[in-house]
């Protein structure tokens, strides 16, 4: 019965040591997942916080960006330009209209001859703007934009020809107006027109310097009345010139 004993004594020890080295390893594996958890917590809050200043700060990068379809301002598909005025609204070359926006009203106009508006160009208070074989200037005038056309009776374009204003810009103290074909000066009241011996896509001024861009032929630059071809430029040949800008010595074509 000792011996018994003895050995139910030895089984019962052995028994509780088994038990004690599970319950051990139970609570080392709880411990060990329950840091695991409290680790991977504190690097989703820290990942949440990083995308969330991150998002913060994108946003105080990136303008506030706004679509508006042609059921916002009821006019055409196609706009031609865009300038803003020095009453902070946008104007729109918006082909068969003449668009306003001020940030809260759109408003719609057209040209007495109905004609497509190809360009807008802002100077002081009035907005001048170039259509098919006619050009003037829109003037604010109690609340509603009033055009005044330069061009009426004039008798500048050619009966047979197919001129239409594709950019307005400022040159020397005068509003010049381009067609392909021809250029419009308008100074003190008076338009002088510069028949053009080439094509062009647009004019550029550079430097204090008026540049033509032709279809064809190269770049040349404009003096007075007379054309002067830059040869060094001769690669650009037969390629249509959209934009020319000039960033420090360097001199960039679009």
């Amino acid at each position: 019965c000792k011996i018994l004993l003895m050995e139910s004594k030895f089984d019962a020890s052995i028994l509780e040591a088994f038990f004690l080295k599970y319950y051990l390893e139970i609570l080392k594996s709880l411990y060990l997942n329950v840091n695991s958890l409290i680790l991977k917590s504190k690097i989703y809050k820290t990942l949440f916080i990083f995308l969330i200043t991150i998002s913060s700060y994108a946003q105080a990068l990136l303008p506030f960006v706004e679509n508006y379809s042609k059921y916002n301002y009821q006019g055409d598909n196609q706009t031609w330009s865009v300038v803003q005025g020095n009453d902070a609204a946008m104007y729109f070359a918006n082909n068969h209209y003449f668009l306003r926006y001020d940030g809260v009203k759109w408003e719609k106009y057209s040209l007495p001859n109905k004609t497509i508006i190809r360009s807008v160009f802002v100077e002081e208070n009035k907005v001048f703007s170039g259509s098919y074989k006619e050009f003037g200037f829109w003037e604010r005038q109690k609340g509603k934009m009033v055009y005044t056309s330069i061009s009426k009776d004039k008798k500048l374009f050619n009966d047979n020809g197919n001129e239409e204003i594709w950019k307005i810009f400022e040159f020397n103290n005068a509003i010049y107006f381009q067609s392909f074909n021809e250029i419009y000066i308008y100074k003190n009241g008076k338009i002088e027109t510069i028949h053009l011996p080439f094509q062009i896509s647009y004019a550029f001024v550079v430097d204090n310097e008026l540049l033509l861009a032709t279809i064809k032929e190269g770049i040349y630059k404009l003096n007075g009345n007379s054309f002067e071809k830059i040869k060094s430029w001769n690669a650009l040949e037969n390629n249509v010139i959209h934009s020319i800008q000039k960033q420090g010595n360097s001199v960039y074509f679009f």
